[in-house]
């Protein structure tokens, strides 16, 4: 007879197959079992299989079912079933399919009488989340099972769909043996009274359990009274529990199953490191009252306190809700009152050992998103994989290598919750890209010096041992200066490493030398040392961390691929672990490059290079909260336990110099409209290179409006301003700008629209109108400015001077806008309120005390990574971000968004071009995805025609085709390249993007209405591949690898043509992942995809980071329009939406290369607010500079007044050149010789006495770093 057994994992496979045999053993029956788990439906001829098998079965049996890939096809699967079939703990529409004898779940059987009908009803699932809807399930079997038992008919197989559910939660061998009994003895025809049906073996809900004993322990005096009885391990030193002890969670099925080999191998790999192992079993949906008994001191509330030193979740599923939801809310609380290290470790359930080992992805989504995605929203660190099933096995084996890995970082983790902080030794690492002494101490938004000296002091207040420099300038003369000029180094040699020590305590040293030659290696050290560069500070190392290496290297930037890190880079960490001995490192800053090293994207293997590097050391990483997803890349690939820090606050940028001065004319204009004024207003205009060709206006008043417009661009742009010191909070005016920006951006009273909405309707305006009619209508103009002006002085009244957002401070907000709007009193009752909670969460911050509790071994409580205005939950700061659940993006207002976008974007192109775009190239990031909920996804959705579908529980779970007669326009191609971030976070939506592109491309549509098609045709015959192939969109890095490496080309100066930062891009932009999961190089597609292109496009998705502000968006943007001006012999337009604009989010990029050089660069409240942290605001300028640089480069889209106004500004003003100098003389250095290299390649016609003066600046800078002056 012929079982099929449907589940998302292998988990109960050996279980059941050795119930089979003792089966066998006992009454002879010949069972032939066949087990459908994830690892075994990836192919169509895997379904055609199980479709067979299911069709031929005597019954079929399933649970845990979840994830619309399974969902979907198993509905059609069952639907072929002539047979009985049992769907428990699964999708509800699933769980529909149950048809046992009489009983059938979908059918709605209200005429049955009495109490039966009320069990049907109530035994059918009710729409709720998955763990509730179970939850309430089982709640229901536990009090009516037994009333079931002796009925017969239709109340028997409803007792057996309740029992089912019994034996399967308890599934022992044995359980699943009387399970079996039970299903052939009912409905196996023929079977009936032959075989004893017992009921199920009832354990307890939770117990502690060890592989060396001989039964589970209900009670923790029975497990410490057996483990005292243990003998000792002669050969370990280390006493039992000398370490520490770990709490090790365990599901409960995969106890009762003895699928535990790799829990017992890490529990004896933890007791010979001296910890003591506490493994629990729990139900799967609530491990709570197993932490409570077994690892705290029992007590209630605030009495309760952790026993143990580390609490390890080896289910890979959420604490409160497991594999059916999540409830991250209630773990949190609980996490909070053990304040240990949660650790997140798993099995490859849903793959096998051997997929893992050899694919560079790692895990697949479907792992990603359960195992290591959702346990994040409970605060867990540090994904590990401890084994998983192998070829022609059921059971889950130990890795060895992973386990020995998990074991050596747990261990840490407790060392350092139990060592005294006078004896902690601490590494603080800091970067330098590119690698130059001007640039040591980057990081996004942060002043680094600043914020280290900041927190040096507050280690010293907390017991660590710590020689305090007099000064933060002493801090940085130390760490950058010392003993530079004795080894020609980019900082101090704070220690050096023997060549040969390096060899020995690095083993892995042989793997870099295929890249890098053999030890030492050029880089770093004097071959016979390597230099280890920083300064120590008692028992505190300040550390550079090294450059990747490559970074002047045109051949290896070109071509690179792979790579490994470098001799000097590998030495660095090697020192900081074995010599400095630190008990932990911590990250200062977004971002370094450890994280982004070579090796799987997901679920790191103790063979990648990220995990070698950092080896047993605790990572603690301060990340911008505005940055989740390089964030989770830090914490997935490095290890980190991140801790979040504000970005400055953002302010209006307001006007200055020659632009105040032209609105103020255009004032006096309005006022007397004389000729003269009229001509005076062109001169000053022209002067400052705003309002473009006069002539092309009909009449002066829609110049003037014009003009006017910019300039309001610019005045309200939200910039900002100066570099966050940790744990500082913004000062009241800052604070006041910034619940501005929120109040005008969202809606924080659900019966009311954001602040100027409110305000215009209140002053009987149409807030609509005003938007749509600015760029022409002064009036609108008018009145846009005024509800501006009037909603940032409430805030002000609001916040007042004090910053305390006080009730008395809120009765003043209301009666100025009562005066000043006629708005009553009260109206924004609710809207203060959410304000002042927002404000006080921003000024009373966990950026210091979050990493205090981190280095004592404690658990950070988690939170969303987003900006303060989309996500105000994201402060107070200090907390471990996450991202989001990837299955609910893109989200239905992130739809509705992009499609208006789209619709935005074609008319716009249409206008200018004459005819709709057949190709559109966009750029994808994870970060602006996940801040958006995935806006950028459904732009593309849109353009190709296409829509998200999902499930009952509202799960994104596909894509379908609008009908033609619905789009009513062509569907448009689309050329998508995808960040290697994107590509790690979201593989799901990549996956949905590639099959909107097939189903396109496999449309019956005519070629006239579907430009997917069309194209891949073509692209199918060129190359000789099937269509499906040819409809390849989505592009990305080769797994494991990030970045275009175009910025480096840029920023090093090692380009001489064009073609070679096209080159770069395509080469490390070409791979594509077909529908099996498998990676491919596809130059050839990418370039005839390219080069059909009609337009390039990227989301700005950002209240903080601009496109000068990073290389990124030049690298990637840049890349692919220079790619495609490359292969079309022109270049596209470019085009950005704007997250800051009001009102059309539309910009050309030369429009925003200019908005943000006026708003931002040549603005004195940006550079005056950069220049007050020193030598790091010097760095931050030059940067915006070269990132300017970088548009002209890959785009040709800067202006030459831009960079005439930035030689003015900064290098040809004497009394500012000399400041900038004595700050950072590297930095201005390498801004003076950016702008001679723009004139050198044609971006900018410098005249002849601007390029001699900036040759002399240049020539008195280079004599002043040799020490000629």
């Amino acid at each position: 007879m012929r079982f099929v057994f449907l589940t998302m994992d292998g988990t109960h496979g050996a279980a059941l197959r050795q119930a089979a045999c003792t089966l066998h053993a006992e009454h002879g029956l010949e069972l032939d079992l066949r087990l459908y788990n994830s690892t075994s439906l990836r192919t169509a001829q895997d379904w055609h299989r199980l479709t067979a098998d299911v069709q031929a079965a005597d019954f079929v049996f399933g649970a845990r079912l979840f994830g619309e890939d399974y969902v979907r096809p198993l509905l059609d699967v069952l639907a072929q079933a002539s047979c009985p079939v049992c769907i428990i703990t699964s999708n509800p529409t699933l769980i529909r399919q149950t048809k046992l004898g009489k009983f059938v779940l979908y059918r709605a059987d209200d005429h049955e009488p009495g109490v039966i009908a009320r069990i049907v009803r109530k035994l059918r699932p009710q729409g709720g989340s998955g763990g509730s809807e179970i939850k309430r399930q089982m709640k229901l079997i536990n009090n009516v099972g037994g009333l079931l038992k002796l009925l017969p008919g239709k109340a028997r197989d409803i007792h057996s769909f309740i029992v089912m559910h019994q034996y399967w939660l308890h599934s022992s061998p044995e359980n699943l043996k009387r399970m079996l009994c039970l299903l052939i003895e009912r409905y196996v025809p023929g079977y009936k009274g032959t075989l004893p049906v017992q009921d199920p073996i009832l354990y307890p809900d939770i117990a502690l359990l060890h592989p060396d004993a001989p039964a589970p322990f209900t009670d923790l005096h029975s497990f410490e009274q057996w483990q005292q009885q243990r003998p000792a391990d002669p050969i370990n030193p280390l006493a039992l529990g000398s370490v520490g002890v770990v709490g090790l969670l365990s599901l409960r099925t995969v106890a009762l199953s003895g699928n535990t080999a790799h829990l017992d191998a890490l529990v004896h790999a933890l007791e010979r490191r001296g910890v003591e192992v506490r493994m629990a079993y729990g139900s799967g949906l609530d491990f709570r009252p197993a932490i409570e008994r077994f690892y705290t001191n029992g007590k209630r509330n605030r009495s309760q306190r952790s026993t143990i030193d580390a609490l390890v979740n080896g289910t890979g599923f959420s604490l409160v809700g497991g594999p059916a939801e999540s409830r991250p809310h209630e773990a949190r609380a609980i996490l909070e009152q053990l304040d240990v290290s949660y650790f997140d470790t798993f099995p490859l359930a849903m793959q096998r050992v051997e997929e893992w080992q050899h694919d560079d992805s790692g895990l697949i989504p479907m792992h990603v998103t359960m195992n290591v995605a959702i346990p994040e929203l409970d605060g867990a660190i540090e994904p590990l994989v401890l084994g998983g099933p192998t070829l022609g096995t059921d059971s889950f084996v130990a890795m060895e290598d992973q386990i020995e890995l998990a074991a050596t970082r747990i261990a840490r983790r407790v060392q350092l919750h139990r060592m005294p902080n006078s004896e902690k030794r601490i590494a603080l690492v800091i970067f330098s890209f590119p690698p130059t002494l001007g640039n040591v101490g980057t990081a996004a938004y942060l002043d680094v010096f600043g914020s280290m000296y900041r927190l040096l002091q507050e280690l010293a207040a907390a017991g660590y041992t710590v020689d305090l420099p007099e000064s933060v300038e002493a801090l940085q003369e130390a760490v950058l200066h010392g003993n530079v000029a004795r080894y020609g180094t980019d900082g101090n040699v704070a220690a050096t490493l023997p060549v040969g020590d390096y060899m020995r305590l690095f083993p892995f040293y042989r793997d870099i030398e295929p890249y890098w030659g053999r030890a030492p290696g050029e880089l770093l050290n004097d071959g016979k040392q390597f230099h280890i560069l920083g300064q120590q500070f008692g028992n505190v190392f300040v550390g550079i961390q090294p450059g990747f290496g490559y970074e002047r290297d045109p051949m290896r930037l070109l071509m690179a691929k792979d790579a490994a890190p470098h001799h000097g880079f590998a030495a660095f960490y090697t020192w900081i672990e074995h010599i400095f001995g630190a008990a932990a490192v911590v990250h200062m800053g977004t971002h370094g490059a450890l994280e982004f090293m070579p090796g799987k994207q997901n679920g790191m293997s103790a063979s990648c290079w990220p995990t070698r590097l950092i080896g047993s050391l605790p990572n603690i990483y301060y990340y911008s909260v505005n940055n989740p997803s390089e964030g989770t890349i830090a914490r997935r690939r490095g290890a980190a336990t991140l801790v979040s820090y504000l970005v400055p606050p953002l302010q209006q940028a307001g006007l200055y110099r020659g632009l105040r001065v032209l609105k103020d004319s255009i004032e006096r204009y309005r006022t007397h409209p004389a000729p003269e004024l009229l001509a005076d207003l062109r001169l000053q205009s022209e002067r400052i290179g705003l309002g473009g060709d006069a002539n092309q206006y009909t009449d002066a008043e829609q110049y003037i409006t014009a003009l006017a417009h910019e300039l309001l661009q610019i005045e309200q742009r939200m910039i900002p301003v100066g570099l966050h010191v940790l744990g500082t909070p913004p000062p009241p005016n800052e604070l006041a700008d910034m619940l501005t920006l929120v109040a005008s951006f969202t809606a924080l009273d659900p019966a009311l629209p954001p602040l100027p909405q409110v305000l215009a309707r209140s002053l009987g305006y149409d807030y609509a109108a005003i938007q749509a009619s600015l760029k022409h209508d002064s009036t609108a103009q008018a009145r846009a400015e005024q509800l501006d002006q009037i909603a940032h002085e409430a805030m002000r009244r609001f916040v007042g001077a004090d910053g305390t957002c006080s009730s008395a401070n809120q009765h003043a907000a209301d009666a100025y806008l009562h005066t000043a709007a006629h708005l009553a009193p009260g109206t924004l009752a609710t809207v203060w309120e959410r304000l002042a909670d927002l404000a006080h969460n921003i000024t009373h911050d966990q950026e210091i005390g979050g990493l205090l509790r981190a280095l004592r071994g404690g658990y950070v409580p988690p939170s969303p990574g987003n900006d303060v205005v989309r996500n105000q939950t994201v402060v107070p700061t200090g907390r471990n971000i996450y991202g989001l659940d990837p299955h609910h993006i893109p989200s239905t207002l992130a739809e509705a968004q992009g499609t208006q976008l789209v619709n935005d974007l074609l008319n716009r192109l249409t206008s200018q071009q004459g005819h709709l775009p057949e190709t559109i190239a966009l750029v994808l990031w994870g970060i602006d995805n996940l801040k958006s909920d995935g806006e950028g996804v459904a732009q593309v959705l849109s353009l190709m025609g296409a829509h998200i579908t999902h499930d009952e529980l509202g799960t994104v779970t596909g894509v379908a085709l609008i009908p033609m007669a619905e789009l009513g326009r062509p569907r448009i191609d689309v050329a998508v390249t995808v960040s290697g971030i994107f590509r790690d976070l979201l593989g799901h939506q990549m996956q949905l993007l590639d099959k909107a592109a097939r189903l396109a491309a496999c449309a019956d549509e005519p070629d006239e209405l579907n430009y997917i098609r069309k194209h891949a045709r073509s692209h199918a015959q060129a190359l000789g591949i099937p269509m499906e192939a040819a409809a390849t969109r989505i592009f990305a890095n080769a797994p494991g690898s990030y970045g275009a490496n175009v910025d480096h080309l840029v920023e090093s100066s090692t380009w001489d043509e064009d073609t070679q930062l096209s080159e770069a891009f395509m080469t490390r932009k070409c791979y594509s992942c077909d529908q099996h999961g498998q990676w491919h190089d596809s130059r050839q597609l990418l370039e005839l995809v390219l080069a059909t292109v009609d337009a390039t496009f990227q989301n700005i998705d950002s209240f903080e980071v601009g496109i000068s502000d990073i290389a990124q968006y030049y690298e990637n943007l840049g890349g692919i329009t220079k790619s495609v001006e490359r292969l079309r012999g022109t270049r596209p337009p470019v085009l950005v939406a704007d997250a800051l604009a009001s009102a059309s989010r539309l910009s050309t990029l030369e429009q925003m290369v200019c908005l943000e050089t006026r708003a931002k660069l040549l603005n004195p409240k940006w550079f005056e607010g950069m220049l007050k942290h020193g030598r790091e605001g010097v760095r931050e300028i030059e940067a915006r500079v070269s990132n300017t640089y970088g548009w002209s480069a890959t785009a040709n889209a800067v202006e030459g007044w831009v960079y005439q106004g930035v030689a003015e500004t900064f290098l040809l003003d004497p009394d500012m050149r000399d400041r900038l100098a004595g700050l950072n003389p590297h930095a201005t250095a390498a801004m003076t010789r950016r702008l001679l290299e723009a004139n050198s390649r044609g971006f900018w016609q410098a005249d002849e006495a601007t390029l001699e003066a900036l040759y002399a600046v240049y020539d008195d800078l280079e004599d002043r770093l040799e020490g000629v002056v």
